[in-house]
C-alpha cells in the first residue's frame, strides 16, 4: 500500500493567544494614566506543530531484464533486505562520522543534528537489493518506519493595539515564522539506484565535499525556512 504526505502518525499543535486589554486598577503605579496606557492593548501569539517526519522514497530498482520487457511495467522501486529473522535491514547508514570527529556503526538518526550534511552518506546502499531479473518486486508499499527529518512549525506574532475613537482602531502587529530559527535540512536524495557512489567535488571551496549522489543532502546550495518576519498594520473603523 502506496502512502503519502498525509501518513503522519503523530501530531501535536498548540496555538494561543493573550490580549492585554484596557488596564483600570487602583495599584499606585498603573493608576498613572500614562504607564496604563503604554501597558494597554499588547498581544502575543503562537503557533506550533510538531509532528512524525514524513516518508522516505525508495530508491529505483536496476534489474539488468526488467519485467517491462515482458509485461510492458517496469521493475519498481528497490527492495530492502530482509534478515533472517524476518526483520528489514536498517536504510540509514551505519558508517558515519559526528561533528566531534568520532566514527559510528550504530544506525544514523538523521534528526540528531550531530553530523555535517556535507560530509554524511545518511543512507545506507547496503540495505537495498534490485528486484529480480523478470520478477515483481515483493515490497512494493510504503515502508512506514521508514522517515525522514522532522520540521517543526514555530510562529509567533505580538502586536498593539491603539484605541484611536470609539469606533476607530489601529493594529500593528510583526509575524515571526520559524521564531528560532531552526535549521531545516531537506531530506537526503533518494533518487537513481542505490549501488551508484555518490559524487565529491573536486576543486574549489567546497573540494571533498558531497555534490550528490544516493543519501547525500543537497545543501551547499542554500537552504530555506529560515527565521522570517513580516510586518502588518490594520486599520479598522
Amino acid at each position: 500500500m502506496h502512502r503519502g504526505a498525509f501518513d503522519v502518525p503523530h501530531t501535536l499543535r498548540f496555538t494561543a493567544q493573550y490580549d492585554v486589554g484596557n488596564i483600570h486598577s487602583s495599584a499606585p503605579l498603573l493608576k498613572n494614566k500614562l504607564v496604563a496606557y503604554t501597558l494597554s492593548g499588547w498581544g502575543l501569539g503562537w503557533y506550533s506543530t510538531y509532528q512524525s517526519a514524513g516518508l522516505v522514497g525508495r530508491p529505483s530498482s536496476n534489474g539488468s531484464t526488467p519485467i517491462s520487457q515482458f509485461l510492458g511495467r517496469g521493475p519498481g522501486s528497490a527492495q530492502l533486505k530482509q534478515n533472517a529473522d524476518g526483520t528489514f535491514m536498517n536504510p540509514w547508514s551505519v558508517d558515519w562520522f559526528d561533528y566531534d570527529g568520532n566514527h559510528h556503526t550504530d544506525p544514523l538518526d538523521v534528526n540528531c543534528r550531530c553530523f555535517d550534511p556535507t560530509k554524511t552518506v545518511a543512507l545506507n546502499p547496503l540495505a537495498w537489493e534490485n528486484i529480480p531479473n523478470g520478477q515483481w518486486g515483493a515490497q512494493q508499499g510504503s515502508l512506514r518506519f521508514y522517515r525522514g527529518i522532522r520540521l517543526p512549525v514555530e510562529n509567533a506574532n505580538i502586536s498593539r493595539n491603539f484605541r484611536i475613537k470609539e469606533r476607530m482602531s489601529l493594529n500593528i502587529r510583526v509575524e515571526f515564522n520559524n521564531i528560532f530559527n531552526r535549521t531545516q535540512l531537506p531530506g537526503p536524495s533518494t533518487g537513481g539506484n542505490f549501488a551508484t557512489a555518490p559524487t565529491k567535488f573536486t576543486s574549489g571551496a567546497n573540494a571533498g565535499l558531497y555534490s550528490g549522489g544516493f543519501g547525500t543532502f543537497s545543501v551547499l546550495s542554500g537552504l530555506a525556512g529560515q527565521r522570517t518576519g513580516t510586518f502588518v498594520a490594520r486599520f479598522q473603523f
